[in-house]
Parts: C-alpha cells; structure tokens; sequence
C-alpha cells in the first residue's frame, strides 16, 4: 500500500503545468545524416568547467551517442515522416519535465522493431516500429516512453557509471578534432573515444536495468496523457507486438534489451488506474486519420 501511495503522490507530482518550451533552435551547424552535432563542437570550449550534472556535458555525450547509433542504422529518407514524427515527438517533450532541451527527433531506416533514446534530446524511432502502430496517440506514447528515459537520465547515468572522469574529459578533445575535420583540419580521433564507442554499444546492445524501463512506461504514460493522447498508445503498441512471433528475427533485439511485455502491462496498471480517476472525458485524442494520411503509403 506504501509503494502505491508514493507511486500515486508522484505521478500527481509530474502531471503539474510545465512551463513552455524557450529553445527550439539550438543544436544548428553540423550534421551527420541530417542530425545536428553542433554541441561536439559547442560544448567542448566550456568542458574544462562543467559540473557533473551540466546540461553541457549531457549534450556533448548525446551527440556522439547519437552519432554512433546512426553509424548502426541511416534516417530514412522521407522528409514527410520525419517532420510529422519531428512534430508528435516535440509536441510531447514540450509536455515534459525538460521541455527546454533541444529536443530531436529521427525515424531509422531499419526494419527491426525499436526505439531509442540518447542524452540531450535525441530520440530515435525504426520504420519497423512505426509499421506496428495504428495511431498518433500509439507513436506518442513510444516517443513519450523514450522521452521519459531524457527526462529521467537514464542513459547519461549508465554512461557516466561506466566510464571513467577521465574518458569523458577526453570527448572534449575528440569534440575539438570532429570541428576541425569539418573546417578541413586535423582528422581522426583520440584512442579515448574508441573506448567510449564501446562502452555506449555494450549499452545499448545490453539494455538498460529494468527498472529503468518501468520507470519510462510510467512516466511515458503520464507525458502523453499530459500532451492530451490517450495514455494506452503505448501499451496497445506493447500488446501487439506480444502477438507476433517471440523469435521474429525483427523483434528479437527489442526483446532482449526490454522486461518481459506482460511484466510490462502489469506494472502499468496503477499508473493508468490514476490516470483513468484524474482524466477529463472525451479529451484524449488518437489522431488515427492524421497518423495514416502520413504514413498509410509507407
């Protein structure tokens, strides 16, 4: 009863009004597949003082984080999906706790079934997970899932666990030299930042600890049902993809790096139970026609 009486105080914490969003437009310059690295080049002539928690730091590391996952799978090419996911995802994080990163926003071309989240503000969704949704409040909840995971840090803390004060002091350097090779100086980088490319792989190809990911369903749940979706988006998307095949070649990743789906539903029960007690009816929306005038000829 504890456990939920502090589950129930905390939601009604994170569903308060959010102040708007001031900074839309940063992260310009650089690119890397369409995706923006300015803070590689940015975040580096201030990294000698940055604090441990400084929003500097963040996004240097989720810039070369991102990075790396665009080295697994390219942006695909469509411009129409990737401003309607740009424009759902952005709706959400302005309804977050953290409304004034510069939040962005990718779909990969991959047909695997995925999502992820890098430091910063970077979220990334497959094309093999966009064919399993049917609605704009499904893709919100995804997005809000991993936008949670942002919110709450979680990647940037299993990052800064498992590397040391001295690994990612040298990502200043490594920021300097990606600059330099952008205005046709030196290239290459640091033997450092091989480390790091193989710290934030094994991250990603292990997972994260699984309560972290109970934490990003509830907190998901909540951002969505804040930005006015039906909160259920992202638990229709996790039953359907319980119905397919468990050794589908493209759900198989997705599996190993996330709890059980069912242990999953049951631990959002008392968040939607909350939910379903505080919400006002009629006003969660689905947006079914926009989400298939965009993406039904995909």
């Amino acid at each position: 009863m504890h456990k939920i009486l502090c589950r129930t105080a905390l939601l009604a914490a994170i569903c308060a009004v959010l102040p708007a969003c001031q900074n839309l437009q940063a992260l310009e310059g650089v690119q890397i597949q369409g995706v923006d690295l300015t803070p590689l080049a940015s975040a580096s002539r201030n990294f000698s003082e940055m604090g441990e928690k400084s929003q500097d730091e963040e996004l240097l590391i989720g810039a070369s984080t991102a990075e790396l996952l665009l080295k697994q799978a390219p942006l695909l090419d469509d411009a129409g999906v990737q401003a309607y996911v740009n424009q759902v995802g952005r709706w959400v994080a302005l309804n977050s706790e953290r409304p004034d990163l510069p939040w962005r926003f990718g779909v990969l071309d991959s047909s695997v079934v995925g999502a992820y989240a890098a430091p910063g503000g970077y979220v990334f969704i497959t094309r093999g997970m966009l064919a399993q949704m049917g609605s704009e409040a499904e893709l919100a909840g995804v997005l809000a899932h991993e936008v949670a995971h942002v919110v709450q840090k979680h990647h940037l803390a299993a990052i800064k666990q498992k590397a040391g004060a001295g690994l990612l002091s040298n990502l200043s350097q490594f920021a300097l030299q990606a600059s330099q090779a952008n205005s046709g100086g030196a290239t290459g980088a640091p033997p450092s930042t091989q480390q790091f490319d193989q710290l934030v792989t094994n991250l990603y190809t292990r997972g994260l600890d699984r309560g972290d990911e109970y934490e990003a369903d509830e907190m998901g749940a909540v951002i969505a049902a804040r930005a006015g979706y039906d909160p259920y988006g992202l638990a229709n998307v996790l039953q359907g993809l319980g119905t397919m095949k468990q050794d589908d070649a493209t759900l198989v990743t997705f599996l190993k790096v996330h709890p059980n789906i069912g242990d999953r539903l049951t631990r959002l029960e008392p968040t939607y139970q909350y939910l379903d007690k505080t919400a006002a009816s009629g006003s969660q929306q689905t947006l079914d026609q926009r989400y298939r005038k965009v993406l039904s000829a995909k």
